[in-house]
């Protein structure tokens, strides 16, 4: 499994501002932090997020509700979660389209979806090829 490190999210967070808008920034590096390592917590040897789907979900949701950032927390929380299923080979279905990716994120922001919601979206999501055994 390959993690996105902080150097990732950092530039993902300069890419998202420099080309979107909002403010550069870390508001809260604890924040940042928390949501990095989820994906990677163990429980009495046991990873507590055992696939690409729920380390995914935990990683984006974090970065959606915690908003480590200044600005542009949304997009880059949206940025991360296409970049961590990328650097894993699995991708989202081409009839994947921004309008959901919108809903997807408000939702989460409205506390509309959970982080098993988000999960389960995932599943859905993912191209055939990439489902999770």
């Amino acid at each position: 499994m390959h993690y996105l490190t902080k150097e990732d999210l950092l530039d993902l967070h300069a890419y998202v501002v420099t080309r979107y808008g909002g403010r550069l920034g870390i508001g809260s590096q604890d924040r940042l932090n928390t949501a990095l390592h989820a994906p990677r917590q163990e429980m009495f040897g046991t990873e507590l997020y055992p696939d690409v789907c729920s380390k995914a979900a935990v990683l984006t949701y974090l970065l959606l509700k915690n908003r480590p950032f200044v600005g542009g927390n949304e997009m880059t929380g949206l940025m991360a979660l296409l970049r961590f299923l990328e650097i894993n080979g699995a991708y989202l279905r081409p009839d994947i389209g921004p309008s959901e990716l919108v809903w997807l994120v408000r939702g989460i922001n409205n506390s509309d979806m959970d982080k098993a919601g988000l999960e389960n979206w995932l599943r859905d999501a993912l191209m055939a090829a990439h489902q999770p055994s």
